[in-house]
């Protein structure tokens, strides 16, 4: 395999992106390729490498970005002949797989507050890169972030501006007194879960302002807010294990509903 199509891959993951690698494990014929060759399929559409150019790479390239977005790795078997979906005329035959190559998903707690560390314990315990945001820089070195990959001290614009999200990214919002701040300018952003922890008067009162700033209805109702499956008992401890639990589902597909 192409080293430099290897180091793509890794450069791709290390931005949070998964990828997905299409190998040529046979080729008959005339088929065009050969055997090993790969090409990355990232989720933006771009590749690096090639399996032989022609209608089977840009057929192959969609099937990837499928594989892609189904999270789902799947094998590849093309006769070349007009009758089939690729319609070349070489007669050759080309087979092989899409391996999908994973990040861990990226956890952003805005907040590094009771319910925020307890949180960050947890997620980093259940295979999330987490990383705390705060202006407070005395809780940096709280004993419950001592496994987090990053404790950043930016005001919400800011951080929101620099950082790069994408759908392996989940957000919850648990400050002490900015929680629409944070919404603001997140609820934009490209992530697979975005969280608000607080009560439903507190909810309606954001949800309200931020509609009056011109927010969209459709970037609201998207919002998980209160955040959190209803099984807690008050506890810091549990409220963290709630939300937690919510956030897993999505991640894995299998919500609950409320």
């Amino acid at each position: 395999m192409d080293l430099e199509i290897l180091r793509e891959v890794v450069k791709e993951l290390e931005n949070g992106r998964n990828v997905a690698l299409a190998i040529l494990t046979e080729t008959k014929g005339s088929a065009p390729g050969k055997d090993n060759s790969t090409m990355a399929v990232f989720e933006n559409g771009k590749t690096f490498g090639t399996i032989g150019g022609g209608p089977i790479e840009y057929d192959l390239t969609k099937k990837a970005l499928k594989a892609l977005k189904e999270d789902k790795e799947k094998s590849f078997d093309y006769t070349l002949n007009e009758k089939q979906e690729v319609k070349m005329l070489c007669g050759g035959q080309n087979k092989g797989y899409i391996k999908i190559f994973r990040v861990n998903p990226r956890l952003l707690i805005f907040g590094a507050g009771h319910v925020g560390q307890k949180l960050a314990r947890i997620a980093t315990k259940t295979g999330f890169n987490v990383v705390v945001i705060d202006q407070r820089e005395d809780f940096k070195n709280k004993k419950d972030l001592e496994d987090i990959d990053q404790f950043v001290l930016k005001k919400p614009k800011e951080f929101s501006e620099n950082f790069d999200f994408n759908k392996n990214t989940y957000i919850l919002i648990a400050t002490p007194d900015y929680d629409e701040e944070v919404l603001e300018n997140v609820i934009d952003k490209d992530y697979k879960f975005l969280g608000m922890i607080g009560s439903k008067r507190k909810v309606k009162r954001v949800f309200d302002n931020l509609r009056e700033k011109g927010v969209d209805k459709k970037l609201l109702d998207k919002v998980h807010a209160p955040v959190g499956y209803p099984i807690d008992d008050g506890s810091v401890e549990e409220i963290a294990i709630s939300i937690i639990s919510q956030i897993i589902s999505i991640k894995n597909n299998k919500e609950i509903n409320k």
